[in-house]
């Protein structure tokens, strides 16, 4: 829990390469996240190569940590895994739809949480690029994602090479509802969104 608690994102990394065994390890070990079906409808592109790394900066807003990590990771919702061994099997899979890419994105989301839990536990340092959402198209040509295939998470991950403060968090109160949801008054908003 401690790990947790004293998370942080790093934007700096050393030049020291991740190690392609402790990356599969760290990989191997999060895919026993929970899924939908047990169908682990996700997958992960590795990026490593710097022209790779180059190409995808413009999607993610040419945020230094894309190439100045050692390692980028696309977490993509994954239903053209599941739809090909459907057709092979003359089965109509029928997965081309919101609710799919909800139970897709809800796995992918959930590997790439348990990987960041895990790669921080061995002392990596990570951070994750909100970006992905937005220029989900760009992503998705640069790395020739098929259809079916959607990128819904990047992590940078390297050696740190610097300790940032950590960044506020809003209080329990604000985001735990007992029974049922109770909306928020102007002073709660207020209350929770000042500067502590």
């Amino acid at each position: 829990m401690e790990t947790i608690k004293n998370r942080r994102s790093i934007r700096k990394y050393k030049s020291e390469e991740v190690q392609a065994e402790l990356l599969n390890q760290l990989l191997e070990t999060a895919a026993r996240a929970q899924t939908m079906g047990n169908l682990q409808l996700y997958s992960v592109v590795v990026t490593r190569d710097e022209g790779m790394k180059e190409r995808l900066a413009p999607a993610h807003f040419n945020q230094p940590m894309v190439k100045g990590a050692p390692v980028v990771l696309t977490f993509c919702a994954d239903f053209n895994r599941t739809t090909q061994w459907c057709l092979n099997r003359k089965a109509d899979p029928g997965y081309d739809n919101f609710l799919s890419f909800m139970n897709a994105a809800s796995d992918a989301l959930l590997l790439c949480q348990n990987f960041c839990n895990l790669a921080e536990e061995k002392g990596l340092g990570i951070c994750y690029l909100g970006t992905t959402i937005y220029n989900a198209g760009q992503i998705i040509d640069i790395l020739n994602l098929p259809r079916l295939v959607v990128p819904v998470a990047t992590i940078t991950v390297g050696w740190p090479d610097e300790c940032p403060p950590q960044t506020d968090r809003l209080p329990l109160e604000s985001f735990v509802h007992e029974e049922s949801y109770h909306d928020y008054t102007p002073a709660d908003i207020d209350r929770y969104y000042s500067p502590h």
